[in-house]
């Protein structure tokens, strides 16, 4: 296995601020270390570019203007014909849907779908479809590999390969730029919680609507608890869904001036280091790359009990969980975690050892061994 290198066009539809556009690049940085060709298809403004480009990656734009748009379908069909990629790797609904198209014209590269999300399709219906026209769907965790079988994907048509992370990126961070940050960003002293997540608002601010991760949650659980903390928002970087989130704090009995907008970040890095815990109340996360960062930077987690969050934190021993939803037991496992330095502690040193199977590398090599593995199907 693995007697030549391949040429790879990992296909992301997102604008770069998604946990699925991290993963997808780091897996493509890791590919072309071992010597494959890899191509990165991508929406012409994105925001990893400069990153892209750094890594020394091929790129081809794509632009889509939903999810059925297929004007870049006979473009996409003859590069990858002309340049002879053996492995589409597609990483959103959109690129999968192109890449189904491209199949159905005679494409002859392998066509893969990297699933990021639990499915939330209703059973079967197109899966049969998906069977037959793709060749292989790779989960990030186990729970997304689950949802998929329920969904009606064939076993033999879905493998589970979790998502990675290059933990010395996170554990070994310069110390002016962590500096840098506190100064800017800093609570002052005040016990400091990071939430780490696209938050999914659009439209007019309103406090009644519910975020994508749940920040609703974290607020009303932190409203409970009173007393000196601050909140580093990161990932809302429109000013509607900043001051969405403003709302949304009052309206959970937070006071919003607890809250320090961060933005979105390219290199989040330092911004862990200044946190003295990370939560995730996502109820349907398919894995949790945040949680396995955070972990890798030195910081305790407190994440939902379900999706792939249970698949990162073990209850107890390298983090605490929390039933999704429920702010009270939120506000409890918080106040465990802000009272306890040595409990915190234990989390930092048995979240560390965890993140060692989290590692891109593994990642790399395993998703090597599934496109070479297609290729010597006849």
């Amino acid at each position: 296995m693995g007697i030549r290198p391949l040429t790879v066009m990992n296909l992301v539809s997102g604008d770069g601020r998604g946990g699925a556009d991290r993963l997808a690049l780091d897996l493509s940085k890791g590919l072309k270390r071992r010597g494959h060709r890899v191509i990165w298809g991508c929406p012409s403004i994105y925001y990893l570019m400069d990153e892209v480009l750094a890594a020394g990656l091929e790129t081809y734009a794509i632009d889509f203007s939903g999810n059925m748009d297929m004007s870049p379908l006979v473009p996409f069909l003859r590069f990858c014909r002309a340049e002879k990629v053996d492995i589409v790797n597609v990483h959103h609904s959109h690129g999968r849907h192109l890449l189904v198209a491209a199949r159905l014209l005679c494409l002859k590269s392998k066509a893969v779908f990297t699933r990021h999300c639990i499915s939330g399709s209703t059973p079967y219906i197109g899966a049969c479809f998906y069977n037959l026209v793709l060749d292989m769907n790779i989960a990030v965790s186990d729970v997304v590999r689950q949802s998929l079988l329920r969904g009606g994907i064939w076993p033999e048509k879905v493998v589970t390969v979790y998502g990675g992370i290059d933990s010395k990126n996170f554990d070994e961070v310069p110390s002016d730029k962590v500096e840098e940050i506190r100064k800017k960003y800093s609570g002052n002293g005040k016990f400091t919680i990071g939430i780490v997540a696209r938050t999914g608002l659009h439209g007019t601010p309103r406090g009644d609507k519910p975020s994508l991760k749940r920040h609703e949650v974290l607020f009303k659980a932190l409203a409970d608890i009173g007393g000196d903390i601050t909140v580093l928002v990161l990932g809302a970087c429109r000013e509607e869904e900043i001051e969405s989130l403003k709302l949304i704090a009052g309206h959970n009995g937070l006071d919003p001036t607890k809250l320090l907008f961060a933005g979105f970040q390219n290199t989040i890095a330092p911004f862990y280091k200044i946190m003295d815990l990370k939560v995730l109340p996502s109820p349907n996360e398919g894995l949790g790359l945040v949680i396995i960062e955070a972990m890798a930077a030195g910081v305790p987690c407190i994440g939902a009990d379900s999706g792939g969050i249970r698949e990162i934190i073990t209850d107890g021993v390298d983090g605490l969980l929390f039933r999704h939803g429920d702010s009270r037991e939120l506000a409890e496992k918080i106040r465990i975690m802000r009272d306890d330095k040595t409990k915190r502690d234990l989390f930092v040193s048995n979240g560390r050892e965890k993140v060692k199977r989290f590692d891109i590398r593994r990642t790399v090599e395993e998703t090597e061994r599934v496109f070479y593995g297609l290729l010597e199907r006849k």
